[in-house]
């Protein structure tokens, strides 16, 4: 048995209530949100929009507001953002992609996010030309591991 500790801030780590307490607590972080949307799935958020038409410094002026947004949602409630773990993704055809002059400088408190050409997100690989190639590669690469211990039981 455990013994009984006094928390005078945050939640305890392992406890049954805690992941229901830290949801409530960002369950309103997509309202700060003006032209973007947020997909959240326990701590991880990815706050995504769409350029419609949009030159890329309009796309970047507003993702970098939104951003401020967050910012200023996380100072009011006392959250801290690991910055090393947050990046930007630009999805779209390539040739969308390649007419991009320059990458977007999308940034967050001053520091420029890491752009990454692929995301997982719940276990699957989702790739800047929404292409399932990686996925298919990385699933068949687990699927032979996984038949080559097999085979040395045997």
């Amino acid at each position: 048995m455990s013994k009984t500790r006094t928390v005078k801030c945050g939640i305890p780590q392992g406890s049954n209530l805690g992941p229901l307490l830290f949801l409530l607590y960002i369950n309103d972080l997509p309202n700060c949100l003006t032209p973007s949307s947020a997909s959240m799935f326990s701590d991880d958020t990815k706050i995504n929009i769409s350029s419609n038409g949009k030159t890329n410094d309009e796309l970047q002026e507003r993702i970098n507001a939104d951003l401020e947004n967050v910012h200023q949602w996380l100072l009011a409630n006392k959250l801290i953002l690991n910055k090393d773990k947050t990046e930007c993704m630009i999805i779209g055809s390539r040739q969308r992609i390649s007419n991009l002059v320059t990458d977007p400088k999308i940034e967050l408190v001053n520091q420029s996010l890491k752009r990454v050409h692929k995301s997982k997100t719940l276990g699957v690989i989702i790739d800047e030309h929404f292409l399932w190639n990686r996925q298919i590669q990385n699933t068949v690469t687990k699927a032979s591991k996984g038949i080559g211990m097999m085979r040395q039981i045997k």
